[in-house]
């Protein structure tokens, strides 16, 4: 039976408690049962305990000598009630191609070529570590929009708003991300990246190598800072979640059996009250507005009522990791998006451009003439007029530069010393070498720093294959045990030593995503070129047929104009040797003046 769901609720939580679901719900009690009792055994051996939260995955990487087998299909699972419209689940192949839209997977033609009536589909091969690509967005039609997100109107509410609660929001630690100006991106310059993150690996993949997203790049980029305690996950009824934010209309809460908040109810609440003094309640109110519609969704979104519970209590915000739950939310939106398990990227995708900015110069636009590199955050630094430039790019542009990245085209290590030694960033640098378990809003996401240790200064090392759970979706009471939590250094279990990077990538990925279908485009080419030389070669014989026809009707002329010459009639013209219609003599003056016809008839 289909798990009941509002229907207006969000494509993100669509599937809460659906077979697979509950299948994580229940190996994630069976892990943590496994971890305290591991932890419980480590306690008094060598290793060095740590509070940090994380699972200890040492047995679960595969040791180098171990030969590389591919990864076995896991077993269909019932797929999730989608609400998308009608049209996207029409088949592809009666709609016509846009002018300028390339769809890797399809057959195309390049610009000012000639068009296929219908797509046609072409196989992609899975590799070894990337599997089920027929469903991966990289091999699918592009949806009109991918991100959703209320930065925009947060922050025109904030702007009219009482400065005590922005005041409020700098004290949580949220005052460098406040300073950043909201700049409008088109989804194209996001779909190229966002569509190369491949969930089997929790990396974007590109031609010569895979990249991640750190958590020191949410840092270094936004402002937000790593450190402190998870907020609490118990269950909240509706009624309890309508108290905790202050709301009376029990039509903010949609479900019956899995609540849902709409966060559209407290966005009206908040503007009714823009001018009431603050309170605790108000205080708590636009906290959590800020980060449902910044991070988790936007105005039209739903939250479940398990998340509104950590607005409780005015201090303990104070004290969570904020780092951690936007950056946790932001991983689990690339990696649902990647499943096709939702049809927007929630959380906050505009992200995905500042961070291509600082790592790829032929994606970056201008910097701000009066920005200093010392500029915190980095997000801060790049002139919003060039990024709206940007978006005359068609994703047929976008796709191809990202396409032609190579390892030379890539700052691995954007970063300054003197930023990294930022309160705000140094924790999330050291965080960004483990290999740790991070949470979000709504799971745990694992952090793999052994496969992007060439972002931290490091060598391009091959990693083993990353273990088969990487993600666990559900509300889990405490964090997952761990009895030691060490850099990726510590674990020379986790990278096959001795095996060259380029040819282990160029096996187990796609690399060049465009010359999957380098044949299409030859051949579709190869008819241009073809017709054109037809073009031409009609053109060449249209051409010598009119000097023929004009060399027939020149030789017609000149025998009338014999024919006159016999009979004493002087021809009024004749055929030159330029040309039809020239004069053969000048004609007889005309004795009657043309003149009189503009005199003026009166007498004078």
């Amino acid at each position: 039976m289909l798990p009941e769901s509002p229907p207006d609720t969000d494509d993100e939580y669509d599937a809460m408690e659906d077979v697979r679901t509950r299948v994580d719900a229940s190996l994630a009690r069976d892990l943590q049962a496994e971890f305290d009792a591991e932890a419980a055994g480590l306690s008094s051996s060598t290793a060095r305990p740590s509070s940090r939260p994380g699972i200890t995955i040492g047995r679960s990487a595969r040791p180098s000598s171990a030969p590389r087998q591919p990864t076995a299909a896991p077993p269909a699972a019932p797929p999730a009630r989608s609400k998308r419209r009608k049209s996207d689940r029409d088949p592809l192949s009666a709609d016509p191609i846009p002018e300028d839209h390339v769809v890797p997977g399809f057959r195309y033609p390049p610009q000012g070529g000639i068009r296929p009536r219908y797509p046609v589909t072409t196989p992609v091969a899975d590799t070894l570590l990337l599997t089920d690509l027929h469903n991966h967005p990289s091999s699918s039609d592009p949806p009109e929009s991918i991100g959703r997100g209320g930065w925009s109107e947060f922050s025109q509410l904030l702007d009219i708003a009482r400065p005590e609660y922005r005041d409020f929001l700098v004290e949580l630690g949220f005052g460098p991300f406040l300073s950043i100006r909201y700049v409008h991106v088109r989804h194209p310059l996001v779909r190229c990246w966002v569509e190369r993150f491949f969930h089997h690996t929790g990396t974007i993949h590109l031609s010569t190598c895979e990249v991640g997203v750190l958590p020191v790049d949410w840092s270094a980029i936004l402002g937000i800072r790593f450190g402190g305690r998870i907020p609490p996950s118990d269950p909240v009824s509706d009624f309890e979640a309508l108290e905790i934010l202050g709301i009376d209309d029990p039509a903010a809460i949609v479900g019956k059996k899995l609540f849902h908040l709409k966060i559209s109810f407290l966005k009206d609440l908040l503007v009714r009250e823009i001018e009431e003094p603050p309170t605790e309640l108000r205080y708590r109110q636009w906290t959590a507005y800020f980060i449902f519609s910044c991070f988790l969704g936007n105005d039209k979104s739903t939250i479940p009522t398990p998340i509104v519970g950590m607005f409780r209590d005015i201090d303990d915000l104070r004290d969570y990791d904020w780092g951690a739950l936007t950056y946790g939310f932001y991983i689990r939106g690339l990696r649902r998006f990647s499943r096709r398990e939702t049809a927007s990227f929630l959380g906050f995708w505009q992200f995905t451009l500042f961070w291509a900015f600082e790592h790829f110069a032929v994606f970056a636009p201008s910097r701000l003439p009066a920005a200093p590199d010392s500029a915190f955050p980095l997000a801060r630094r790049w002139d919003s007029a060039w990024i709206q430039r940007l978006t005359t790019r068609t994703l047929m542009e976008c796709r191809t530069t990202v396409d032609c990245i190579r390892d030379v085209d890539i700052v691995f290590q954007p970063y300054s010393t003197l930023l990294l030694e930022r309160p705000e960033v140094f924790r999330a640098m050291e965080l960004s070498r483990l290999r740790i378990w991070i949470r979000s809003p709504r799971s745990w996401e694992l952090l793999m720093g052994e496969r992007t240790l060439r972002q931290l200064g490091g060598d391009a090392l091959v990693p083993v294959d990353p273990p088969r759970l990487m993600t666990i979706e559900d509300y889990i009471p405490r964090a997952p045990s761990d009895s030691f939590v060490a850099g990726v250094e510590a674990y020379p279990a986790l990278i096959l030593a001795d095996v060259p990077y380029g040819e282990w990538f160029e096996q187990v990925s796609l690399g060049s995503l465009m010359s999957l279908h380098e044949t299409e485009i030859l051949r579709l080419q190869l008819e241009l070129s073809v017709s054109e030389d037809r073009y031409a070669a009609d053109m060449a014989r249209a051409q010598e047929e009119t000097a023929r026809v004009q060399a027939e009707l020149t030789q017609t002329i000149r025998r009338l104009e014999d024919q006159l010459h016999g009979m004493g009639i002087t021809p009024v013209t004749g055929a030159g040797s330029s040309g039809l219609g020239q004069t053969s003599s000048s004609p007889p003056p005309d004795p009657v003046s043309r003149e009189w016809f503009f005199d003026d008839p009166s007498p004078p």
